[in-house]
Order: structure tokens, then sequence, then C-alpha cells
């Protein structure tokens, strides 16, 4: 366990001397025309070992709940133990100006994981919009590798998700 630690600290130190430049942003669209799932930038695992990603309808009935599901993905072949919330995922929603629509309260329980190596974690949050508009989401992966005086912070963050929340007839 000591080993993936230095491995990890060792690749944060390479991380913060490359570029960002290199890395590239990739959409995948699901068949499903209701769903819309938009990967974040991927970054390359021997830099940053985790991919996160969100999807939620496109179109949204006003005064009615709706899923939202993200997704973390460990990108490396190593098996990892992380600490984390009650929860791994924080959800933001904003309306079009920018503004936070929704109160997103979560313990601060100290939670360790097994997270396995090319394994992914999801979870959804449920919520209800009553005014129709437009709309975005994202969600931010809290959580830390390592144990001891040898961990590392990790805040991940997804793409920004937009959809629409229409009048109930």
């Amino acid at each position: 366990m000591k080993l993936i630690i230095i491995i990890f600290s060792l690749l944060g130190l390479v991380a913060c001397g490359h570029s960002s430049q290199s890395e590239e942003q990739t959409t995948i669209n699901h068949s499903n025309p209701k769903d819309q799932t938009l990967s974040t930038i991927i970054p390359d695992p021997e830099i940053e070992p985790f991919n996160a990603s969100i999807s939620v309808p496109n179109q949204i009935n006003s005064n009615e709940e709706f899923v939202v599901k993200a997704t973390l993905e460990n990108l490396s072949d190593n098996d990892l133990t992380i600490l984390h919330a009650s929860r791994v995922f924080y959800f933001s929603i904003k309306d079009t100006n920018g503004k936070l629509v929704n109160t997103f309260v979560m313990a601060e329980v100290g939670k360790y994981r097994p997270f396995q190596g090319k394994g992914m974690i999801s979870e959804q949050y449920i919520y209800k919009l009553e005014n129709p508009g437009v709309y975005e989401v994202s969600a931010t992966a809290k959580f830390t590798v390592g144990e001891g005086d040898n961990t590392k912070d990790f805040e991940i963050e997804t793409n920004k998700a937009s959809f629409e929340v229409i009048p109930l007839n």
C-alpha cells in the first residue's frame, strides 16, 4: 500500500510540471435521446488517474422528481481505498443566470471505501424543480487517497450538463 501511495505522490509531482494543453475533451451520447451524458476532460492516466461524468434527462416536467447520475472512474489498474464524506459527489444545479437553485448538504463523516482499478463509483441525486427554464447541473467528487501522512486530496469535477424544465399542462 505504501508503494501505491509513493507512486501517486510522485505522479502528483510530475503532474505539476505538465501543461494541461494535452488534455482532450470528448462527448459521449447514449442512444436514448432523453438522456444526455457528457464526459469531462479525459486526463492522462499517468498524470490524473480519475475521470468524472454526469448525466441528466434533456427535458423534465416541472414539479416532478428527476435523477442526476454522476460517475467517478478509476483509470488506473491500481486498487485503492478512498476516504470521503457520507457521499463522494457534491451536486450543483444553476439557473440561466448562474444562480445556485439547489441546497446540497452532506454529513462530513469519513467513510473508507474500496475503489478497484478500472472500476467506477456512481451516485444518484434526486431533485425537483418548480420553475420552467433551462438549467445546468454539475458535480464534484471529493475524496482522499492514502493513509497517515501520505495522503492526497482530490476534487474531480464533472462536465456541466444542460437540461430544460417544461411547464406541466
